[in-house]
C-alpha cells in the first residue's frame, strides 16, 4: 500500500508536501521556543529557592503558575493547529481513498498510509523546528538578560538541556502522529460509495440566510458569508485562536496601563514632593550624628527621621465629632466596636519625629505636643476611589486619651501626616509627637524601623548624591537605600519588560491562529476549485470571485478584531472605576493605541495574504479539470 500509493503521493505531490513540512516546522519551532523558556524560568526558580533555603526546589509564585497555564494552553493551540491542518489535507483525498477502498484497500492500510506520510514528512521539518526554536529561545532571554538587569542582585543566564530538546522533538512527532491519526481513523470510515459520491466537499443540510449581508454587500457578501457559514467548523480553531490571541493582548496591554496610571497618580505623583531618598535602618533608635552629617551633605533639602509604633485606645463617644455621631462609627466601619463604658475600641499609630521636623511640622510657634491626625473617612457618602473626609474628634472638648497605660492629652490637631511617604491608616486615630517628648512618656513600645526620608535641591544631581549617600551609610550595614528617581525607572523597565512578555505570547497564539488560517484556506484549495468552478460555469467573473474572497477575508479578520473591541469597553469602564481613574487620563496617557493598530494590521495583512495566495492558485484553476478532477494529485 506505501509502495503503490503513499510514495507516489508523496513524489508528485510537492505542495502538499510543503504545506505539512511548514505546519510541523512552525508548530515544533514555537513548541520548542515555549519550552525552553519554561525550562529558563524553572531552573531560575530552583537558583533561587535554594540561594534563600539551601534547598533546591520551585516555590508556585503567580508567575510560574502563570506561565504553566500559558505553557498548556501554547501546547493545547499547537495540537488543534496541527490536527486540523492535517485534517484539512486529508479531507481533500476523500474521493481518492474512496476509489481506491473500492479496488480493495482495508480501512486499516488507509489509516496506516495516511500516518506513515505525515510522519515522513514531518520528521525533518521537526528536528529543524526544535533547532530555530533553541535560537529564537536564546534571544528572547538575550533580552529578558539585558533589560532585567538594573532590577536584579544576582546573575541571570541563558540555560538549556538536551532534555528539553529530546522532549521537545518527541511531543512534536507525537503531536504530528496522534493528530495525523485522528482524521485518518475518521476518513477511514467512510463508506466507499459517500466517499466517491461527494468527494471532499461537505454535506450540508441548511444554510442560513443573511439578509444583512446581502443588502449591505450585495451578492459576494452573501456568498462570502454564506460559504463561511459551510466551512466554520474548518475555519473555527483558527478564528477562535487569533481572537485568543488579540483579546488576551489588548487586554492585558490595557490591565498593565491601568495598573501603571493607577501607580503614577497615587503613588509616584502622589508623593513626588515627600521624598527623594529614604534610608531605612533596623532599630528602634536614630543616630543624631547620621542625621547631622546628612542634613549638612551639599545639596540636601532637608531630612525628617521618623519611626512608628503602634497601640490602642478607647475613645468615649461624648469626644467624636458631630458629622460621626450623626453617622454612627459603627457604621463607617465594622472594626469599631463599643465597649461597656460606651467607648470605641481604636487603633492609633503614633509617629515619632526628630524633634527640628515635629517643630516644622505643627508650627515652631505651637507649643503642643502631641498632634492628632483629625480625619476619618466618610465611607457612607463617598466611595473609596473617591473619598470624603470628615472630623474623627471634637475640637472644642479637651482630649485625654489611655493609651499603653499612660493619659495622654491631644493638645493640636491637623488633616495631614507630616510630608513623608506613608499612607494614612484608614478608621484609626493617629497621632504625631516628636522624639523628646515620646521618651518622657516612658512607653515601651518598640518600633522595627528608623526612616530617614531626604529631600533633595535639585533632581539633576540625583546620581551623584545617592553615590555620596551610600559612601556615608557604609558604616551601617543593616540599612535600606531607595531612590525615587531609580524606583520609577524600575518601574517603567518593569512595565517594559511585561509588555515584551506580553507581545511574545501574544505573537505565538496570533501565529498559532494565522497558521489555522493559512491551513484552512490552502488546505482547502481543491474543495474551493471545485465550489468556484460552478460558480464561473454559471457566469461569474475572476474579478467577482476576488470580491466573494475579499468579503471572505474581511469577515474573518475584522470578526475576532470587533468582538475583542466590544468585550474590552465595558471590562475598561470595569477597571477604570476601580482603579480610580479617568476615561479621558487613561486614552490621552496609556491607552495602547499604537499597539493595538500594529496588531490589527498584522493579522488583517497576514489573513488577507493568505486568501490571496488561495484566490490566486483558484482563478488560474482550468474549469474542466476543476471539475472532473479525480487524479491522485492536488
Amino acid at each position: 500500500m506505501w509502495n503503490a500509493y503513499s510514495a507516489g503521493y508523496i513524489k508528485n505531490n510537492k505542495t502538499g508536501n510543503r504545506f505539512i513540512m511548514t505546519i510541523s516546522f512552525l508548530a515544533a519551532m514555537m513548541l520548542s521556543l515555549v519550552s525552553g523558556l519554561f525550562y529558563n524560568l524553572w531552573a531560575d526558580q530552583v537558583k533561587q529557592t535554594a540561594a534563600k533555603s539551601g534547598t533546591a526546589g520551585v516555590e508556585f509564585t503567580p508567575v510560574v503558575i502563570a506561565y504553566i497555564v500559558i505553557f498548556t494552553l501554547a501546547c493545547l493551540a499547537l495540537i488543534m493547529m496541527i490536527h486540523h491542518a492535517f485534517a484539512a489535507t486529508m479531507t481533500n483525498r476523500i474521493h481518492q481513498l474512496g476509489i481506491l477502498q473500492s479496488i480493495g484497500a482495508t480501512p486499516r492500510q488507509i489509516k496506516s498510509a495516511l500516518v506513515n506520510e505525515v510522519v515522513v514528512l514531518s520528521l525533518p521539518a521537526v528536528i529543524a523546528g526544535n533547532i530555530v526554536g533553541i535560537g529564537l529561545c536564546w534571544a528572547v532571554m538575550a533580552f529578558i538578560i539585558d533589560s532585567t538587569a538594573n532590577l536584579r542582585d544576582y546573575t541571570l543566564t541563558f540555560t538549556y538541556h538536551p532534555i528539553v530538546f529530546i522532549g521537545s522533538f518527541v511531543f512534536s512527532m507525537l503531536t504530528a502522529a496522534i493528530s495525523a491519526w485522528i482524521p485518518a481513523r475518521k476518513l477511514s470510515r467512510i463508506a466507499p460509495l459517500e466517499a466517491i459520491r461527494y468527494g471532499n466537499e461537505p454535506v450540508v443540510k441548511k444554510v442560513k440566510k443573511y439578509r444583512i449581508h446581502s443588502a449591505v454587500f450585495g451578492i459576494y457578501g452573501a456568498l462570502a458569508r454564506k460559504s463561511l457559514f459551510v466551512r466554520r467548523k474548518a475555519m473555527r480553531v483558527g478564528t477562535m485562536s487569533i481572537f485568543l490571541a488579540v483579546f488576551a493582548c489588548i487586554s492585558i496591554l490595557n490591565m498593565l496601563g491601568v495598573s501603571g496610571l493607577s501607580t503614577q497618580k497615587t503613588y509616584f505623583d502622589r508623593y513626588k514632593n515627600n521624598w527623594d531618598f529614604l534610608v531605612t535602618v533596623k532599630g528602634d533608635t536614630y543616630s543624631k550624628d547620621l542625621l547631622n552629617v546628612i542634613r549638612n551633605t551639599e545639596d540636601i533639602a532637608g531630612c525628617i527621621v521618623h519611626r512608628i509604633v503602634n497601640s490602642d485606645t478607647k475613645i468615649p463617644a461624648d469626644l467624636l465629632s458631630a458629622d460621626v455621631q450623626k453617622l454612627g462609627l459603627e457604621n463607617l466601619s465594622s472594626s469599631f466596636a463599643v465597649s461597656e463604658a460606651d467607648a470605641y475600641n481604636t487603633k492609633v499609630p503614633i509617629f515619632i519625629l526628630d524633634d527640628k521636623s515635629f517643630a516644622e511640622y505643627h508650627g515652631e510657634a505651637n507649643d503642643a505636643n502631641v498632634v492628632a491626625v483629625n480625619i476619618i473617612w466618610d465611607s457612607v457618602n463617598s466611595e473609596r476611589t473617591d473619598r470624603r473626609y470628615i472630623p474623627f474628634l471634637n475640637e472644642s472638648k479637651e482630649i485625654v486619651l489611655n493609651i499603653n497605660g499612660k493619659d495622654i492629652s491631644v493638645s493640636a490637631f491637623g488633616d495631614a501626616l507630616p510630608v513623608l511617604r506613608e499612607e494614612l491608616t484608614q478608621y484609626a486615630l493617629t497621632l504625631v509627637m516628636s522624639e523628646s517628648h515620646y521618651a518622657s512618656l516612658g512607653f515601651d513600645l518598640v518600633a522595627e524601623e528608623i526612616v530617614y526620608t531626604l529631600k533633595m535641591t535639585d533632581e539633576s544631581k540625583n546620581d551623584v548624591l545617592e553615590e555620596k549617600l551610600r559612601g556615608l551609610l557604609e558604616t551601617y550595614p543593616d540599612y535600606a537605600f531607595e531612590s525615587r528617581m531609580q524606583e520609577l525607572a524600575d518601574e517603567l523597565q518593569i512595565q517594559q519588560g511585561l509588555r515584551m512578555i506580553v507581545y511574545l505570547f501574544t505573537g505565538i497564539l496570533t501565529c498559532i491562529g494565522l497558521v489555522n488560517i493559512f491551513a484552512s484556506t490552502l488546505g482547502q484549495i481543491h474543495q474551493r476549485k471545485r465550489e468556484f468552478a460552478r460558480y464561473f460555469a454559471v457566469g461569474l467573473t475572476p474579478k467577482g470571485a476576488a470580491k466573494i474572497l475579499a468579503r471572505e477575508a474581511a469577515i474573518v479578520a475584522f470578526r475576532p478584531i470587533l468582538l475583542t473591541i466590544a468585550v474590552n469597553i465595558p471590562l475598561m469602564a470595569v477597571m477604570l472605576d476601580a482603579g480610580g481613574i479617568s476615561a479621558d487620563d487613561f486614552i490621552a496617557q496609556r491607552m495602547p493605541l499604537l499597539p493595538a493598530l500594529l496588531l490589527f494590521a498584522a493579522v488583517t495583512g497576514f489573513v488577507a495574504l493568505a486568501y490571496y495566495l488561495g484566490g490566486k492558485k483558484i482563478c488560474n484553476m482550468n474549469l474542466i479539470e476543476a471539475i472532473r478532477d479525480d487524479t491522485l494529485s492536488m
